[in-house]
């Protein structure tokens, strides 16, 4: 129970960092744009104020394919944590060591590795955003708009807020221990 906890404490992470890099990216100098605002400018490629499931998966085979450094159609272990390694600071990835915590590539891997072949395909990579849009798209109508993104980003965060609090008063920063 403690590993899922932490797990999807991970996956809220990512999500809120998403957020807010897509946050800083679309904000006006000297202004924050909210989680939700971002993930609508970002990902609105028709323009209609509101984002379709193809919209949302749109910046995954890009990512996918520039992860997949091999050219094989699936991520690696290896792959996965070159990856991670490239895109956190260097004192984080100390401070992770220093805790114990897993090996990033292969908490990658094993998160998302539905058929336990030891690597991620496309659809595996995809499968978390369909199921974070599923859950946006409160009315199930196939598209998220600004209402249903903000209250999926202010859930997220209400989760990782809980999540912190919990492993505070555990009195550990490190849920793996």
């Amino acid at each position: 129970m403690q590993r899922a906890t932490s797990i999807l404490a991970l996956a809220i992470a990512g999500t809120l960092v998403t957020g807010s890099a897509l946050a800083q990216e679309a904000a006006p100098a000297g202004t924050e744009a909210k989680p939700a605002e971002a993930f609508i400018q970002q990902l609105d490629s028709d323009g209609d104020g509101k984002v379709s499931l193809e919209e949302a998966l749109a910046p995954q085979q890009p990512r996918f394919t520039e992860t997949d450094a091999d050219d094989d159609g699936f991520i690696s272990v290896e792959e996965a944590g070159t990856a991670f390694n490239e895109q956190v600071p260097a004192e984080m990835l100390e401070a992770m060591k220093e805790r114990g915590m897993p090996d990033p590539g292969e908490t990658f891997v094993k998160n998302l590795d539905q058929d336990d072949d030891g690597q991620v395909s496309l659809e595996e990579f995809e499968q978390p955003t369909m199921d974070s849009f599923q859950r946006m798209d409160a009315d199930g109508d196939g598209v998220a708009t600004m209402e249903e993104a903000t209250a999926f980003f202010d859930e997220m965060q209400r989760q990782m807020q809980e999540q912190m609090q919990k492993m505070q008063q555990q009195g550990t920063e490190n849920p793996h221990q």
